[in-house]
C-alpha cells in the first residue's frame, strides 16, 4: 500500500472520476460527513448517470492555470426536503455559470464546498454536466452545517457572488455579502425556493484556491471509501476497521439512550463500550460534535467523528442512531490542520458546547496521510 498526503499536492494528477468510482466516493463522503452532510445514496445514483457518457478529470488546483476560475457547487436545504427532491443537474450547471458570469469570467473548473456528505457527490454532478474538471480539494475537509465554516471564511474571504437555483429555474443572485451574513441570506432564500436549492459560491482563481483550500480531499475521500468497502466485504473486528482507515477507535458498543436536540441546542447519545464497560457520550446536532469516554473528552469538532454499523460496516448519520443499536465510534485522520484562531468558528463552542480539549494523540500527525489501497 502507499500513502498520499492531503497537505501537499502531487505533481501527478489523480485518475479521472468514472462511474465505477462512485461507490468509493459515496462511502468516503459518508465517513467524512461526521454524522451529517445529508443522504448520499440518491446523489450517487445521479452522479453515476452523469458519468455514463464521459469521466470527469480530477485535478489539483495547483495543476491548473493560475487564473482559472473555480466555482464551488453544492446543494443546500432542509434534510427532509433534500431526501425527497434532489435538484436537477442542470440547476447546478446554471448556478455555476451564473456565479462565474457575475464574477466577470467563465468557469474553468468546479470546486467541492464540503467533502463530507452529499455535497462531495453534488459537485462532481455539476462538473460532469458542465464538462469541466473537478478540483481535488474542498473548503471544509469534512461536513459542516454552515457556509461560513470554511477555510475561505477563516482566511477572510467572502463567499459572493453567491447563486441559488430552485425548482423551475428560479434564481437568486447575491452579488456581494459578508461571510457573516451569508448563512442568514442562504436560509431565507432557500426557504423561499421551497426548502432546497442548487448553490454556487466562492468563485476563486485557481492560484488563490491552491493557497487556501484543503488539498487532495477528493482523492482522500476515494481512498477512505475503498478501505471501507473492502472492510465491509471482509468483516473483522472494530480494531481492524480502525486500523484499515488509519483512525482511532473511540468505542464500540450499544446505544443506551438518545436525548434529542432542541432546535440549535445539541442533543446526545450514550452507549456502553462492550469491550471496556466505559460510559460513552456523543454530543450531536446535524453532525457528531464530541465524544467523551468516562467523562474525558476524546474527540471534538473540527475533528472528524464517524459512527459505523458493525454488522454492515455502513456509516451512520446522526439522525440514524437508535436506542439498542450497536455502533463503532472512530476519530478519522484529519485532511488538514485548522489554525488555532478557527476554534470559535468550527470548534465545540461554535455549537454551544463548553468542553476541555480532546486527550490522546490524533490518528496521524497534522500533515495526515490517508492510506490508498495499492
Amino acid at each position: 500500500m502507499t500513502r498520499t498526503s492531503a497537505e501537499a499536492p502531487s505533481p501527478v494528477s489523480p485518475a479521472p472520476l468514472t462511474a465505477a468510482r462512485v461507490p468509493a466516493l459515496a462511502a468516503g463522503a459518508m465517513l467524512l460527513g461526521s454524522g451529517g452532510g445529508g443522504e448520499v445514496a440518491t446523489g450517487a445514483l445521479l452522479l453515476r448517470r452523469e458519468l455514463a457518457g464521459a469521466p470527469v478529470p480530477l485535478l489539483p488546483a495547483a495543476a491548473q492555470a493560475p487564473d482559472t476560475l473555480v466555482v464551488h457547487a453544492g446543494l443546500v436545504g432542509a434534510p427532509d426536503v433534500l431526501a425527497e427532491r434532489l435538484a436537477d443537474p442542470e440547476d447546478f450547471a446554471h448556478a455555476v455559470r451564473t456565479a462565474a458570469e457575475v464574477a466577470g469570467g467563465s468557469a474553468g473548473a468546479v470546486g467541492v464546498i464540503e467533502i463530507g456528505g452529499l455535497n462531495a457527490v453534488v459537485a462532481a454532478v455539476a462538473a460532469a454536466r458542465l464538462g469541466l474538471p473537478l478540483v481535488d480539494g474542498d473548503l471544509m475537509g469534512r461536513a459542516f452545517p454552515r457556509i461560513d465554516q470554511t477555510v475561505a471564511a477563516v482566511a477572510g474571504v467572502d463567499p459572493a457572488p453567491l447563486v441559488l437555483v430552485g425548482p423551475g429555474g428560479n434564481t437568486v443572485v447575491v452579488r456581494e455579502c459578508s461571510r457573516r451574513l451569508a448563512e442568514r441570506l442562504l436560509r431565507a432564500n432557500v426557504l423561499a425556493l421551497g426548502g432546497a436549492a442548487a448553490l454556487a459560491v466562492h468563485p476563486l482563481p485557481a492560484a488563490r484556491l491552491a493557497a487556501l483550500g484543503v488539498r487532495g480531499s477528493v482523492s482522500a475521500c476515494l481512498g477512505l471509501g475503498d478501505w471501507l468497502l473492502t472492510a465491509r466485504d471482509a468483516g473483522g473486528t472494530p480494531e481492524g476497521l480502525a486500523d484499515a482507515l488509519g483512525a482511532e477507535l473511540l468505542a464500540a458498543g450499544r446505544v443506551e439512550e438518545i436525548v434529542p436536540r432542541q432546535d440549535l441546542t445539541p442533543g446526545w447519545a450514550t452507549l456502553t463500550d462492550g469491550r471496556t464497560g466505559a460510559v460513552v457520550r456523543v454530543d450531536l446536532l446535524d453532525e457528531y460534535l464530541a465524544v467523551t469516554v468516562d467523562g474525558v473528552t476524546r474527540a471534538a469538532a473540527p475533528q472528524i467523528i464517524a459512527a459505523v454499523d458493525p454488522s454492515g460496516r455502513r456509516p451512520l448519520r446522526a439522525d440514524q442512531l437508535r436506542t439498542g443499536g450497536h455502533l463503532i465510534l472512530l476519530r478519522l485522520p484529519p485532511l488538514h490542520t485548522w489554525p488555532s484562531d478557527a476554534a470559535p468558528l468550527v470548534g465545540p463552542a461554535a455549537f454551544g458546547l463548553d468542553l476541555p480539549p480532546p486527550t490522546g494523540p490524533p490518528p496521524h500527525p497534522a500533515a495526515s496521510s490517508t492510506r490508498i489501497p495499492s
